[in-house]
């Protein structure tokens, strides 16, 4: 079946847009958020600054207190490197609640993509809909394409979703045209 048979086959939406029925599930924006910071750039080299502050500190702490031996200076390293990664993992994970729960809000979605944006009309009768400015970037996982423009805000689309295996390649192309892939 190709794009326009798909657009005439009883479907309201245009015949090159991409229809996704779904219900948000926590584990979505988890995985998202995971893959976020761990495979991609920004998520990569956003806590640089801190790393870099907390080395600062490090050193700061062995010039002021030279009395330290070796051991302390590696055991006070190591602390705060610990310390950098539990609050890492706590902000992900709770950022990963805040935006599970602003999409969940909405109950189960449509999402159909086309060349103007996005349109998500949830079962709680509240329709948002995005161009596609609001989301400079997006990657792919093996189950999610996941739109983001910073750790704060991202958008999940489960690919279980799809309403035909063909709405998969239509939203990879398009958004493959408007955004940069990270």
């Amino acid at each position: 079946m190709d794009m326009n048979q798909a657009g005439q086959a009883g479907t309201d939406a245009p015949a090159r847009a991409a229809r996704f029925d779904y219900t948000p599930a926590a584990a979505d924006y988890d995985k998202a958020l995971w893959r976020y910071t761990l495979g991609t750039w920004p998520g990569r080299t956003r806590y640089l600054p801190v790393l870099g502050a907390a080395a600062a500190i490090a050193f700061a702490v062995r010039a002021w207190k030279s009395h330290f031996d070796d051991t302390q200076i590696v055991i006070a390293g190591t602390l705060c490197a610990l310390a950098v990664i539990v609050v890492r993992q706590w902000g992900r994970r709770h950022r990963a609640r805040d935006q599970f729960a602003s999409h969940a809000e909405h109950g189960a979605c449509l999402t159909t993509i086309d060349e103007d944006g996005l349109t998500t009309t949830g079962t709680s009768g509240r329709t948002v809909t995005e161009d596609w400015n609001s989301y400079p970037w997006w990657f792919e996982t093996p189950e999610l394409f996941v739109l983001t423009g910073s750790m704060e805000f991202f958008f999940v689309l489960p690919k279980r979703g799809a309403a035909a295996p063909d709405d998969l390649d239509r939203a990879r192309a398009l958004f493959a045209r408007h955004l940069r892939r990270l």
